[in-house]
């Protein structure tokens, strides 16, 4: 499913630091610059796709896949179990209430098809895939599509709600796996991942949502 501001004070350079020393900010530019060389990128996409068996390794095969395979969402028994947030409801945009108990669908896209279906046409390529989804999804009965991702405008735009995550190791580490994502996928390469600022983010949307919005026959979709 996200001019530039200045830079958060996070990576601004501390005050003990000799003036010649570099900034983390600098520090940062580079080592995303280092991976966004052909080798880089190699690596990055091993580590992606590495991490993609895993998840089927662990969790079988998924519940559900779009059309051409970009899409793929695992059933989750209860929300708290993938939930950065597990004892916090969260209200949905469209209203909807998703309980830590509540059955859901968990949300990956698989980076290596969306490429072979063309990249820079992604939101038609998206869109497409979504709309296959629908017959499947309209007669189950989880409440909702969940996930994380860094491009929050992106997940906000296909009708996702966000919300923050709370701080700490797991989130800085997933915040760079999602960076490697697009570090890897993305034609930009490693322009593109500095451009992205934010934190990950949880992401949702309601079942009955998701068939609204992408019922191919919905003139609004």
């Amino acid at each position: 499913m996200h001019g530039q501001e200045p830079l958060p004070s996070e990576y601004a350079t501390g005050a003990g630091l000799p003036d010649a020393s570099p900034s983390p900010a600098f520090a940062k530019r580079f080592g995303w610059r280092l991976l966004g060389s052909a080798l880089g990128r190699f690596l990055a996409l091993y580590v992606c796709r590495f991490m993609s068996r895993e998840l089927e390794a662990t969790r079988g095969a998924p519940a559900l896949e779009s059309r051409n395979g970009v899409v793929r969402l695992w059933r989750v028994e209860k929300f708290a179990d993938i939930s950065w947030s597990p004892q916090e409801p969260w209200l949905l945009s469209d209203g909807v209430k998703l309980d830590s108990g509540d059955p859901v669908l968990e949300f990956h896209i698989a980076g290596d098809r969306f490429l072979e279906l063309g990249p820079s046409h992604w939101r038609t390529v998206l869109r497409q895939e979504f709309q296959s989804l629908v017959p499947l999804l309209q007669p189950r009965g989880e409440i909702a599509l969940v996930g994380s991702t860094i491009l929050r405008r992106q997940a906000a735009e296909f009708g996702a709600s966000l919300r923050e995550v709370p701080p700490g190791t797991h989130k800085s580490l997933d915040t760079f796996y999602r960076k490697l994502i697009l570090l890897a996928f993305h034609p930009g390469g490693a322009k593109r991942v500095m451009l992205e600022r934010q934190a990950v983010a949880e992401a949702a949307i309601s079942r009955e949502e998701f068939c609204r919005r992408y019922r191919a026959d919905d003139p609004t979709s």
